[in-house]
């Protein structure tokens, strides 16, 4: 099992209906395709997101490794639920 703690430091809309969330992974490898969940200050908002595409050092990638930056590429409609310092996490098998 894989524990992903994804830390938010910067929102950015990217056009074609896709929105940038860049920060830092803290945890084990997180891939494409992974569905995490969002909890946003005081945890009372949490959504699930999976992430569609992830670039590190401007390039596409299938995976950043643990105390990597990247960005991550989620569909726009998830835009309101991001906020800084907010967290992506999941325990995944």
């Amino acid at each position: 099992m894989r524990s992903v703690l994804f830390t938010v430091g910067r929102l950015e809309f990217v056009g074609s209906g896709k929105f940038l969330v860049g920060g830092r992974n803290c945890r084990e490898e997180l891939r494409r395709g992974d569905c995490l969940k969002l909890t946003n200050g005081c945890g009372s908002d949490q959504i699930e997101a999976r992430v569609d595409e992830m670039k590190a050092y401007d390039r596409t990638v299938t995976a950043v490794e643990s105390g990597m930056t990247a960005a991550l590429f989620f569909d726009a409609e998830l835009a309101p639920h991001f906020r800084l310092g907010s967290e992506l996490h999941a325990d995944i098998d």
